[in-house]
């Protein structure tokens, strides 16, 4: 028995440093894995935050490109507009010279049958809003942190534009209609396609056909050259938005 408590009390120092050592190893253990889990941690927030960023510029980059876009197509249209008034002015100038001939009972015969033919000109608007639609569709307005550019410019692809493109259509095809009812169905027309219009002014339907699209086309070229100037508008909004929100300067 005595031998035994002599090991067991030389034993026990060594244990005792075993245990030691074993509880600084778990210690050192934990301290270890709890920095690669601080370590873990921080490098998932950088990959959230990069993502974030990441994501955040892309859509930047979406509106910026869209407003760029957008402000060439809105160019292309005013254009479009530009060209639909130069166009049809000559067929306008051929209405108030037909109207006057009409209005003080002088006639110009050989003008006004060799220029007959701008009783049927026409001169249509149309829009492409595809761009428009498409950055819609996939939810992209919301990049558009500018809420009365945004309402200026979806007033313009979905009402303004589409109005303006339907009128067209609808006027000249009225247009078409009054002209073969009341002068097309009854003018005589030679070899050359020329048509004696200046035999039927003193029939009254006619005479109101003249003043009718007088009228009508001048309210027309009106508000196609207020449409431009909206245009001109938003546009310049467009730009004053690159500048400040994006410090976009042009190419």
């Amino acid at each position: 028995m005595a031998e035994e408590e002599k090991i067991r009390e030389n034993a026990k120092p060594a244990l005792q440093a075993l245990t030691k050592k074993k509880n600084e190893w778990n210690k050192k253990l934990t301290g270890i894995l709890w920095e690669i889990f601080i370590i873990i941690v921080m490098l998932n927030i950088t990959a959230l935050w990069f993502q974030g960023w990441s994501a955040k510029r892309h859509e930047q980059e979406l509106a910026k490109n869209f407003l760029i876009e957008t402000k060439n197509d809105l160019g292309v249209d005013a254009n479009n507009l530009h060209s639909n008034v130069t166009d049809l002015q000559h067929t306008l100038d051929y209405y108030d010279s037909l109207w006057v001939q009409v209005d003080e009972r002088r006639r110009d015969t050989a003008f006004i049958d060799a220029h007959s033919g701008n009783l049927l000109n026409t001169s249509y608007f149309t829009c492409d809003n595809s761009r428009f639609e498409s950055f819609k569709s996939l939810g992209y307005v919301r990049l558009i942190e500018n809420a009365n550019l945004l309402k200026e410019i979806a007033q313009l692809y979905t009402v303004r534009l589409p109005e303006r493109e339907a009128a067209d259509k609808s006027i000249f095809d009225d247009r078409q209609r009054d002209f073969t009812t009341y002068i097309g169905a009854k003018v005589k027309i030679d070899s050359s396609g020329k048509m004696y219009v200046s035999k039927l002014l003193d029939e009254p339907e006619v005479k109101y056909q003249i003043y009718k699209w007088r009228n009508n086309l001048q309210e027309m070229e009106r508000q196609k050259q207020e449409l431009i100037q909206a245009i001109d508008t938003v546009a310049t909004h467009i730009d004053q938005e690159l500048k400040t929100q994006f410090k976009y300067k042009g190419e």
